[in-house]
């Protein structure tokens, strides 16, 4: 249950990082660079976990990292086709 957990996790934490760096990206092009200051505080609260996690779980990352990197793919597919923002 707690490996499947993690799973959950990793494939979350990647989506949410890769949706944000996209939409913050995305806001830069448009000359609202509040907004995307605002974005990158978040972000790196995000990127902390993941390497405070890898850190400190050094057994079995490869699928966790795969599932991660899933999740990278997956938060910016999302935010470029269907995010209309």
């Amino acid at each position: 249950m707690n490996f499947l957990l993690n799973i959950l996790i990793y494939f979350g934490v990647g989506f949410l990082e890769m949706f944000m760096a996209t939409q913050r990206t995305y806001w830069i092009s448009k000359g609202r660079s509040r907004a995307a200051a605002l974005l990158v505080f978040f972000e790196s609260f995000v990127a902390m976990f993941v390497i405070y996690q890898v850190a400190t779980n050094l057994n079995n990352n490869f699928l966790l990292i795969a599932v991660y990197s899933l999740g990278n793919a997956v938060g910016t597919y999302i935010n470029l086709e269907k995010v209309p923002f």
